[in-house]
């Protein structure tokens, strides 16, 4: 699963808009589409919000704001830190000599 779902449920037109409002502002935006219906929980947090776009810990309901997604998906694409590596431990190889 993606860091990016977005929640709504067969039939709904206003899924469908945001959809088309994804495609159009971010083409390439690759995102889960996740139908509340399946799942009781999701139907009492999202089913009179739908649709709702989550992007990482964000969450936009419908109308979504393009500078809000782009600043969320910023957060989200940021690189991390890298951890610091330690350098491997030097080894000690014994190399022995064939016997003539």
């Amino acid at each position: 699963m993606s860091d990016i779902q977005l929640y709504g449920t067969l039939g709904c037109h206003l899924c469908e808009d945001a959809e088309v409002w994804l495609q159009h502002f971010f083409p390439m935006l690759q995102y889960d589409k996740v139908d509340i219906a399946s799942d009781e929980h999701l139907v009492t947090l999202y089913g009179l919000r739908i649709p709702v776009l989550q992007i990482g810990d964000g969450v936009m309901d419908w109308p979504f704001d393009p500078s809000q997604a782009q600043s969320l998906l910023n957060q989200v694409s940021s690189p991390q830190p890298a951890k610091q590596q330690t350098p491997p431990k030097a080894r000690r190889v014994l190399i022995l000599g064939a016997e003539k």
